[in-house]
């Protein structure tokens, strides 16, 4: 899990936009070590907008260490 691609770059707009369409589950993990598992609902420069299990949260993305696909549906 990263804020990375495998070349090392940030994720490009256009992946984090197709995540969005095609409603991808992410998991995103903080500085504080906790966890979040939604579906990306949208983002800027800032933060990450979630749609989680139990209601719509927003991450700041400077607290964000990484995250990833969530592989459990």
């Amino acid at each position: 899990m990263s804020m990375s691609t495998s070349e090392g770059k940030p994720p490009s707009i256009a992946e984090l936009q197709r995540y969005i369409k095609d409603g991808e589950r992410l998991t995103f993990k903080t500085v504080d070590g906790g966890s979040y598992t939604g579906k990306l609902r949208w983002f800027d420069d800032f933060t990450f907008a979630l749609a989680l299990d139990n209601g719509d949260f927003t991450l700041v993305k400077s607290n964000v260490i990484g995250y990833g696909i969530s592989r459990k549906k």
